[in-house]
């Protein structure tokens, strides 16, 4: 077998079967699932309050009894029987509502504040009450409150011309985004729990000192690219077990009215189609440059514990992607700033998703991020595995620049010889 991909595997073997790589595998799995089933019982047992509605006018109360979904006791009907019921604790609270010449009024009672939801539940109910009293009272019809009440329309057409042609297209803007920003965020989450593993899997064999007997049976390139191999093996085996954990929990909860709800609004397709495409290959790519960036900064330690200080300009960096996108890519894709930043590595695989998603790009402008984002890649690729060779041998307590000058040093000399 080749010995690059001896390492690769070696390097995957290893890494898999460690306790870091099961805890990182399962720990997200079970928090989305903690959630999940706590939001689940809390719906099932969730204690509802028990009030009572209070109003001279039968009216109001009728409409209020009819229309609302709060768990009522409709024995009471006076305020004495309330206060009464509430002193006992039979009652969480009562509504007290009273109609003067022009507004209705509801003042709630309670030993704590009525729940948000049941406050703008009871507000929808006293305003249509409401609206329909002073309706009557100036004689419109149901029709007229109807035509009054109807707001302004603002409809969106997305277009594109064919043959010369204005012609209407299907507007997928919210899943393209959606996928854009869930890319970001899985970029964001892999590189943080990955980085410090990556530089510390390249500044461990250095630590032990065991790297002369490496490099005499294989190339210390071969070595490098090995073993980035092995842990981008590894981050694809973390994402494959999340992809087809979310297709069995799709299979499962497909048919919840919940899930119903939101297909209808968004389709798989749509979904499946903004994810090919170039926000797989940002996302590919920007790991892969992320990856490469950390080996690189694991090589210029010669202990294993100083790699997570050589790995923070690399997270600092991933950062500056991640909230790119949050404050600039939500807000204002079109900002200059913005804009330069997606044709520049590192940055660049998180902030074109984004502008591809809103629409704000030419059909060659990602393709030229994509070939700059390429290309920084392999030069990286190439220049990090150079100075892994230079410094596979350097056993020094000297600071990252130190050492990254002095294998630059050690690089010229090569050449000159």
């Amino acid at each position: 077998m080749n010995k690059f991909w001896i390492v690769a595997l070696e390097t995957f073997k290893r890494n898999v079967k460690s306790v870091t790589f099961i805890v990182m595998l399962f720990a997200p799995l079970l928090f989305i699932g903690f959630i999940g089933l706590s939001a689940f019982i809390g719906s099932k047992v969730a204690d509802t309050d028990t009030v009572a509605i209070v109003s001279e006018n039968p009216d109001i109360r009728a409409a209020v009894l009819s229309q609302t979904a709060l768990d009522i006791d409709k024995n009471i009907t006076t305020v004495d029987a309330g206060k009464k019921e509430l002193e006992k604790g039979n009652i969480d609270g009562y509504i007290l509502i009273d109609k003067n010449e022009q507004n209705i009024v509801g003042t709630y009672y309670g030993n704590s504040s009525l729940a948000m939801s049941d406050k703008l539940q009871l507000t929808q109910i006293l305003s249509q009450f409401q609206l329909a009293e002073r309706s009557k009272s100036l004689g419109l019809s149901e029709t007229e409150v109807a035509s009054l009440m109807a707001p302004a329309q603002i409809k969106e057409k997305t277009v594109e011309f064919s043959d010369g042609e204005l012609v209407e297209k299907k507007d997928d803007k919210f899943a393209r985004m959606g996928v854009a920003m869930f890319i970001s965020f899985a970029m964001f989450m892999i590189i943080l729990m990955y980085a410090q593993i990556i530089s510390q899997e390249v500044a461990s064999e250095k630590g032990t000192r065991i790297m002369e007997v490496i490099l005499s049976s294989t190339s210390a390139e071969k070595h490098f690219y090995g073993k980035i191999m092995g842990i981008f093996m590894v981050i694809l085996t973390q994402i494959g077990v999340y992809i087809l954990t979310a297709v069995m929990a799709f299979q499962v909860v497909k048919n919840q009215p919940i899930v119903k709800e939101g297909l209808s609004f968004i389709s798989i397709g749509e979904i499946m189609k903004a994810l090919l495409g170039y926000n797989l290959i940002f996302l590919l790519l920007g790991v892969m440059i992320y990856t490469i960036a950390a080996a690189f900064s694991g090589s210029l330690v010669s202990k294993s514990e100083d790699a997570a200080k050589a790995v923070v300009p690399v997270t600092y960096i991933t950062m500056i992607g991640y909230f790119l996108n949050i404050f600039l890519g939500m807000n204002n894709p079109k900002n200059l700033v913005f804009v330069i930043s997606s044709y520049v590595p590192f940055v660049s695989s998180f902030t074109m998703p984004v502008r591809i998603a809103n629409d704000t790009v030419s059909a060659y402008e990602p393709l030229i991020s994509v070939l700059i984002l390429a290309v920084a890649t392999v030069l990286l690729l190439r220049l990090s595995a150079k100075m892994y060779r230079a410094t596979s041998l350097v056993y020094s307590d000297e600071g990252i620049w130190k050492v990254m000058k002095r294998s630059f040093t050690l690089l010229k000399y090569e050449k000159a010889v």
